[in-house]
């Protein structure tokens, strides 16, 4: 694992939202989402041997070439934390833990809900200032189904958030450009591959 410098573990509290929240929650459609293809289909960056695994289940992942595992601290909501090697980058695997708001809703479509659950998160914490960037897309990979939303991060580029169930829990695994303290500017594009080629490996 890499120790981080004091400036990145001030980001993390920046882009890493806890998992719980105390808010009405409610959500006006639920209706089924279709299935289409991925916006960003390519899932194709290269992994190495390093296995990485979920602080909170047994879902594992091989590290992406030229990306290290971090410390998250005392921080105890973020299950996984991977950087890039020259700090313009982070995914950031959180547990959403909502599982009894979920079983207490009569949804006909949980992922769905899961997906509109996390995006009020973001909401909650950026309140006017929380700008879409994208339709939200739904997509399987493997037979296994995942959604994704994407907002406009605090330097004005995209994050993407992908939504998808493991072992009946639900998780979130955020791609967030950093560069304002990266040592060059990171192609969104690039980056959600990375994070692509991540969501591909999961069964």
């Amino acid at each position: 694992m890499k120790r981080l410098p004091e400036i990145l573990k001030i980001l993390f509290r920046l882009t890493v939202i806890p998992a719980v929240f105390s808010f009405p929650f409610l959500l006006n459609s639920c209706a089924p989402s279709r299935v289409g293809s991925a916006v960003y289909p390519n899932a194709d960056y290269p992994l190495t041997n390093d296995t990485v695994y979920s602080a909170s289940s047994d879902l594992t992942f091989r590290i992406p070439r030229g990306w290290t595992r971090a410390e998250s601290g005392e921080n105890k909501t973020l299950d996984l934390w991977l950087i890039r090697d020259d700090f313009s980058a982070t995914l950031n695997l959180v547990a959403l833990s909502a599982d009894s708001i979920f079983r207490a809703q009569a949804v006909e479509d949980s992922l769905l809900f899961a997906l509109n659950y996390s995006r009020q998160l973001k909401i909650n914490r950026m309140g006017a200032g929380y700008k879409a960037a994208r339709e939200d897309e739904f997509f399987n990979f493997n037979q296994k189904r995942f959604g994704a939303y994407e907002y406009e991060g605090t330097e004005g580029l995209p994050v993407r958030v992908v939504v998808f169930t493991y072992k009946g829990r639900y998780f979130e695994l955020s791609a967030v450009p950093t560069q304002s303290i990266g040592q060059i500017k990171v192609d969104p594009k690039d980056l959600f591959r990375v994070q692509q080629s991540l969501i591909a490996t999961i069964r």
